[in-house]
């Protein structure tokens, strides 16, 4: 059994690892820190149900690297409460992105997640995105 620091460690690893996938174009494997049931709610994207879904949409809306801007997610602020093999957690994102006018910011936001224990890893169960304050984030469509 891991201890409270211990799993919040792993929720804050699960965290980072959202943000290299994403940004390394390593979409499946991005898509597997999803339960199969999970929703994403992508703020003005939509509302995403199931892992397939979210790896599909995430494979249609951003530019692997070398495709399109070069960009680096941040989550920082991290506030985590666990309850056994559940958890919730608030943080901050920001995108930084690089541009014609040099490196930029993106977006600035907050995520608010639920996230399960299955076996010894977490995942997100629900994962919502809110864009505080956002600009050109350099997708695909």
């Amino acid at each position: 059994m891991t201890s409270e620091l211990e799993d919040k460690e792993a929720i804050r690893d699960l965290m980072s690892a959202y943000c290299f996938h994403v940004d390394n174009g390593d979409f499946e494997q991005f898509a597997g820190l999803f339960t199969e049931d999970a929703v994403f709610e992508a703020g003005p994207f939509g509302k995403l149900q199931g892992r397939r879904a979210i790896y599909d949409f995430i494979n249609a809306q951003v530019p692997r690297p070398g495709e399109g801007p070069a960009r680096k997610h941040c989550t920082l602020n991290h506030i985590i409460r666990i309850n056994g093999t559940e958890a919730r957690a608030d943080s901050y994102i920001v995108v930084l992105r690089e541009s014609t006018a040099g490196i930029i910011a993106s977006l600035a936001g907050r995520y608010e997640d639920l996230l399960v224990k299955q076996g010894d890893e977490w995942r997100f169960k629900v994962r919502r995105v809110h864009f505080d304050i956002s600009g050109d984030l350099g997708l695909k469509h």
